[in-house]
Parts: C-alpha cells; sequence; structure tokens
C-alpha cells in the first residue's frame, strides 16, 4: 500500500506539471520572457563554457552606444574577459584585439560603432595581468596564450554565452586589432582559420620576434653606442629634412609624405659639417639614423626586418626610436627597449637581471626559433581563404614602433604561401596610411572604419577598395579638419592639381 501512495502521488505530481505546462486550449504555453535586467542579471556566478561569469550590468544606452549588458569573465586563472551583450543583437559578433604585452582587457566602449550597432562585443586580457612581460618567465601557459591560444579559448566559452543569452549562435563573427592586436588578428587567420569570418588587421607585429631583434638593434645604437643618441630636437630637424624633399612628391605640400615609394631620403645630407648642434647629425648620429632605417641583418647575411621608412621621426609617439624618454607616467624607458628587454630576459634568456645590450642574437638562435613558433602568424592564409574567408591589412607609413615595410612583406610572402596574388588578392586587401602614426595619430588621415567595409565584403562580395572608403583627420571635437581617399596598395593619394587640398574629392588614388 505504502509503494503504491508513493507511485499514485508521483503520478498526480507528473499530471500537476503537465496542466501547469498547458494553456486552456491544450498548447504548450511559452515560458515567462525575461527583461533585459533580468536576462543580464542571470548569468551572474554562472559558469558556461567553461567560464566564470561575475558583475554583469546592465548599461543603458547613451552616447550613440545601445544599451547592453556587461559581464566579466574567467577562463582558468588569469585568462579574463569583458562581454557587451547588447539587448537589441544585429546576430553578429566583434572581437577587439590588444596590444603591447596585453595586460588588460580594451576598453571597447570607446569604439561607438561596436556596440550602436548592436553587435555582441568582446575583449579579453591576453592570458595575464602584466603589461610589463615578467609573467613569461618560466610560464609556459602564459607564453602559450599569449601567444596563439586565448582569443580562440575565449571566442569558445562567449559563444557558448551567446546560446544561453539569445538561443542561437552569432550569423557572423569579425575580428579586429592593431599592433599585437594586429598580430593575434593574423594568429586568428592562420592557426585558427574556422573562427572568424572576417579579419582587420591594423599595423599587425605579425612576427613579434623579429620585431624584437630590431626593437634591440635600435636600441643599442641608441643607448648602447657612445655619442649614437639623437635628440628630440636632431629628430625634428630629420622630420623637416624628409618633408622638403619627399613632402610634394603626391602634387602638393601637405606636410603628409604620400608617396613613401618615391622619397629616397638619406640621413647622410644631414652629417655635420663642423661642430655640432641640432640642424645636423655627428658620424655616430649618422650611424645611428642608417640602422634605423636600413634593414637589418644577422653577421651572415639573413634578413631580421626591413627597416623603417622616413617621415615623421619627431612626432611625439611612445614608441618611437627617435624619442627615447618613455611614456611620462606610463614606462620608465622607451617603448621599444622596454619590449625588446622584456623578450629577451624573460622569454629568450629567462635571466631577469640579464644584460641586454650585451645580447647577440645570432649566438641564440635554437631560443629565437622557439619563441617564433609559439608567438609569430605565418603566410599561410590558405585554411582562411579557403572558407571565403576576407581580410584587410592596413597600416600608417609614419609608424615608428612597427615598420609599415613589415606589412609590404606580409602581403608578398601571402601570395607565395597561397599560390599566387590572384588567390591573395580575392580574398585580402592592404591600404597604406600616409602620415599615420601607430595606430592612429600624426600628420595623416588616421580616422577610417574598416569594419564596415569588411562586412560589406563578408557578406555583399563588395571588396573594400571598390567601397570608395576615405580617411579622415579629426579634430578633439571630432569634426573633419581633412580627408583623403584610402587606397589600396601599391597605390597613393594623389592631388589632382585643383581643388581643396582639404577634401578627398581633389585626390586620386595613384600608382607609384
Amino acid at each position: 500500500m505504502k509503494r503504491h501512495s508513493v507511485v499514485h502521488q508521483a503520478l498526480l505530481g507528473i499530471l500537476a506539471v503537465t496542466l501547469f505546462a498547458c494553456t486552456s486550449d491544450g498548447t504548450d504555453a511559452e515560458p515567462p520572457v525575461k527583461t533585459p535586467q533580468e536576462a543580464c542579471a542571470a548569468l551572474s556566478g554562472k559558469t558556461i563554457g567553461g567560464a566564470k561569469l561575475s558583475d554583469p550590468t546592465l548599461v543603458a544606452a547613451a552616447n550613440e552606444i545601445g544599451e547592453h549588458c556587461k559581464v566579466t569573465g574567467l577562463l582558468g586563472t588569469s585568462l579574463r574577459f569583458e562581454l557587451y551583450l547588447p539587448t537589441e543583437w544585429n546576430k553578429k559578433l566583434y572581437y577587439l584585439g590588444g596590444g603591447g604585452f596585453d595586460g588588460s582587457i580594451p576598453a571597447v566602449s570607446l569604439r561607438p560603432w561596436d556596440a550602436s550597432g548592436g553587435y555582441v562585443t568582446v575583449a579579453s586580457n591576453g592570458g595575464h595581468d602584466d603589461p610589463m612581460g615578467a609573467v613569461f618567465l618560466n610560464n609556459p601557459e602564459v607564453q602559450k596564450d599569449f601567444g596563439y591560444l586565448q582569443i580562440h579559448k575565449v571566442l569558445g566559452a562567449v559563444q557558448e554565452i551567446v546560446q544561453e543569452r539569445y538561443g542561437e549562435q552569432p550569423a557572423r563573427k569579425y575580428f579586429e586589432g592593431c599592433s599585437n592586436g594586429g598580430r593575434e588578428a593574423l594568429i586568428q587567420a592562420t592557426r585558427w582559420p574556422e573562427d572568424f569570418d572576417g579579419i582587420v588587421a591594423r599595423a599587425p607585429a605579425y612576427s613579434f620576434t623579429e620585431l624584437s631583434l630590431a626593437f634591440h638593434n635600435n636600441m643599442k645604437h641608441m643607448l648602447g653606442t657612445p655619442g649614437g643618441k639623437i635628440s628630440a630636437a636632431k629628430a625634428a630637424t630629420i622630420t623637416s629634412a624628409v618633408l622638403v624633399e619627399c613632402d610634394a612628391l603626391d602634387g602638393t605640400a601637405d606636410g603628409v609624405v604620400s608617396n613613401v615609394a618615391a622619397c629616397n631620403f638619406d640621413p647622410a645630407s644631414l652629417l655635420c659639417a663642423a661642430g655640432d648642434d641640432d640642424s645636423c647629425l655627428t658620424q655616430e648620429q649618422l650611424e645611428t639614423a642608417q640602422a634605423i632605417y636600413g634593414e637589418f641583418k644577422l653577421p651572415d647575411g639573413t634578413s631580421i626586418y626591413p627597416g623603417w621608412g622616413p617621415g615623421g621621426e619627431g612626432e611625439s609617439e611612445g614608441w618611437s626610436p627617435w624619442l627615447i624618454d618613455g611614456i611620462q607616467g606610463v614606462i620608465p624607458v622607451p617603448g621599444q627597449m622596454l619590449l625588446a628587454e622584456s623578450i629577451i630576459r624573460y622569454w629568450l634568456m629567462k635571466d631577469p637581471s640579464y644584460d641586454t645590450l650585451q645580447f647577440e642574437p645570432d649566438k641564440h638562435l635554437p631560443e629565437i626559433e622557439q619563441a617564433a613558433e609559439i608567438l609569430d602568424a605565418s603566410f599561410d592564409l590558405k585554411a582562411f581563404f579557403a572558407r571565403k574567408g576576407k581580410l584587410i591589412l592596413a597600416h600608417g607609413t609614419s609608424d615608428w614602433a612597427i615598420s609599415y615595410k613589415a606589412s609590404i612583406e606580409y602581403w608578398n610572402g601571402v601570395a607565395g604561401a597561397v599560390g599566387g596574388e590572384s588567390a591573395r588578392d580575392a580574398n585580402m586587401e592592404f591600404f597604406l596610411q600616409p602620415g599615420v602614426q601607430h595606430c592612429g595619430d600624426g600628420a595623416g588621415a588616421d580616422f577610417v572604419d574598416l569594419l564596415g567595409p569588411l562586412e560589406n565584403w563578408v557578406e555583399e562580395g563588395k571588396p573594400p577598395s571598390t567601397q570608395n572608403l576615405v580617411s579622415s583627420k579629426l579634430d578633439m571635437a571630432g569634426t573633419s579638419k581633412f580627408q583623403r581617399p584610402l587606397c589600396k596598395y601599391p597605390e597613393y593619394p594623389r592631388y589632382n592639381g585643383s581643388g581643396d587640398v582639404n577634401a578627398a574629392a581633389s585626390y586620386t588614388c595613384t600608382k607609384p
């Protein structure tokens, strides 16, 4: 009797649940719809896709950014990310890359087209919280996360969170990054070709190890060679000389060297004839300048880095080899010195006290190769292109952190890796930004949205070079001071000879 009673009660319970789940007309009832606040709060404390979620906050619409749920995630012990889940979702995902050694989460909300367009937006810290790089010492897990794993890991978790929040997966996924974020972009395209449909790589540090060695070479000349240091005043003198020789090669003297392919500036023209002042370079300073502009090779002739192009030497950029007093309040040494020292001490030599000015790359090739296997992106985009992935490469010609010449090498290298220029050009386009510094600023027109053109390419088959793209130089209020057409490499914007010099319509993209 007791057993029969228990079964009877269970049946009644099932019947009750069934009755409550049905409407009066016998159809299944829809579960109650959560408000945006409830949907956001429901993520608190959950573990989804292996990520522990915390601090969900519903952020009201403001400053052209739509209402969204901001939530923090943690994978493992130190891989952190922030996720923005819009109330009005466009069924797309946008991942923003980092910079430097990462170590913090980029402020994605500063990019108004990210959230206002309804994108699920995500950014991560590179797998650690140390922007100076000491965390890499004897830490293979963090090295691999930073090198090639962290974005792939986070994306996997984020897709499960998106499924939980919206009940479906993103229809399209996009990635954009500059500097180390540009390297991350190319890592995604080469190592994880299935992750994203479209990628923007701006000023990519794709060969991180070789870039670090080039930084080290610059600093050996600037700081390790008696009399080799070039002052900020002399760097400004170099810029003035470059403009005199090369500014008008694009048809107008506007303070920007646009026809960089035709600029053959030789710093030897500034060699001091007698004495030394800010208007000239001593022999030691000339050798420093020649080292920075010139191709960096090992003693056996192996090419390491293509060197930098002239223009913008005297402009304020924290990663410039010319301005070596560091970034006030941020880092106490030159940016190039910081990155080179960190890679050499914590990754290659595994010795925090190592005197990096004594480092000779040709004596540590096995260590360099081992680091390159983790850090560097290859030219091989075949798998990414095979699934119709599209990639935009862009680089400023006054970038003194990462040379635009390195991106030209990457562009050419991809053609060799994927079966020729036509295979490359069907899926990848490259744009130089004259006079633009590292990821922005400089004398040139530095502001251009590439996410929209990328979407048009992926979703509508319209290559960016057919979309009449225009770069702007904005003032502090966000008003355009002048514009230039964004030209597909190797073309540059040439002044037509008449018309408003500040208007993009007065310029034509022209081959050198």
